[in-house]
């Protein structure tokens, strides 16, 4: 069930960049799902029954839509902000519980790498030039700052983007759309961060400050067999680093041991124990304040943003990143937007 929203705001439709004034009308339910790493996706609930003009008898009104078809989700009296665009990868049809409906399942561009599948071996290149080639390959363009660290990387029986993310996911680097380009580089600041207040325009907030699964440290370990050297790191900071207190200081402060020894992925080099460590160390450290919010629709919103949030105690109050969003839409709720965030540190004295 979601929560009763103050604005209702109804989204418009292109269907291969032509406006759609009858799916705008049709439309009865819609959900969008925009993940931090992975593919977007997107589902509308529209009434497939009317009458056209000048007839008597009903008709399937959206026959027309097809598998394949490309939708662009817009929101805004002038259409001026694009919430999702993907292609028709299922089409559902119901009937016997009132008029019939029809249900579109949308994915984003990102379908096509998981459509590719593949076991292959990436000799001497770094993750930057492996995500570009695969990226290439699968016609897209790519805004890319993993690592220039060569060495070899393996692809088992996966899709491309089960390695893609598997790949990354050593970095601690999100993969995902942002607009037309295939984005993988560290997040960065928002410059224009939505202020999202408790009195105001979000319709709940729920925070967790949890120290459970924090390290004071982590270490990564591993073998250079072409040195014959042990290789090994330890991250204990954040760079930069937070302006509070984040899970590191307060389990020193509580002299509580959090030391954590990280076997996979296995370091085969000094710089990989450097990379993998301060990625682990960062993934957990940024987990350290997370919660949910509800809020009204915010068509600007998606996953790699951040928001303010206000009205809420100073302890926890502040900048929080976006790491799942979801836009929602019914005719009884309205437009609303739900999140999930994180947040790296928070001020306990205040």
């Amino acid at each position: 069930m979601t929560e009763e929203a103050f604005v209702s705001s109804r989204p418009n439709f292109k269907v291969g960049g032509e406006l759609r004034e009858d799916l705008h009308e049709a439309l009865t339910g819609m959900v969008i799902n925009l993940p931090l790493s992975g593919c977007g996706h997107a589902e509308l609930t529209l009434s497939n029954w009317g009458r056209p003009q000048g007839e008597d008898d009903p008709d399937f009104t959206l026959a027309d839509l097809q598998l394949g078809d490309e939708i662009e989700i817009l929101m805004g009296e002038d259409e001026e902000t694009r919430i999702f665009i993907g292609d028709i990868t299922a089409i559902e049809e119901q009937y016997g519980e009132g008029a019939p409906t029809l249900a579109l399942l949308l994915q984003d561009r990102l379908h096509k790498l998981a459509r590719m599948r593949d076991s292959r071996a990436f000799e001497d290149m770094s993750p930057n030039d492996v995500v570009n080639t695969l990226a290439s390959e699968a016609g897209l363009t790519a805004d890319v700052n993993v690592s220039d660290i060569s060495s070899h990387w393996h692809q088992l029986n996966e899709s491309h983007l089960a390695f893609l993310m598997r790949l990354l996911s050593r970095f601690d680097i999100a993969l995902r759309l942002n607009g037309d380009q295939l984005r993988a580089k560290p997040e960065e600041e928002d410059p224009d961060p939505i202020s999202l207040d408790a009195d105001d325009n979000a319709l709940k907030i729920r925070l967790l400050v949890d120290l459970n699964h924090q390290p004071t440290a982590t270490t990564v370990s591993g073998y250079n067999v072409a040195d014959d050297e042990a290789t090994t790191f330890e991250a204990n900071s954040l760079d930069p680093a937070p302006e509070g207190t984040a899970a590191a200081r307060a389990l020193s402060q509580l002299s509580w041991d959090g030391t954590e020894v990280v076997p996979h992925p296995f370091a085969r080099s000094n710089a990989e124990a450097e990379a993998y460590a301060r990625a682990h160390f960062h993934r957990q450290a940024k987990r350290f304040v997370q919660g949910s919010v509800v809020c009204q629709g915010e068509a600007a919103l998606h996953s790699g943003r951040e928001v303010e949030l206000t009205g809420i105690s100073p302890r926890l109050a502040g900048r929080y990143q976006v790491v799942h969003c979801v836009h929602r839409f019914d005719n009884q709720g309205g437009f609303e937007t739900h999140l999930k965030v994180n947040r790296a540190d928070w001020s306990p004295d205040q």
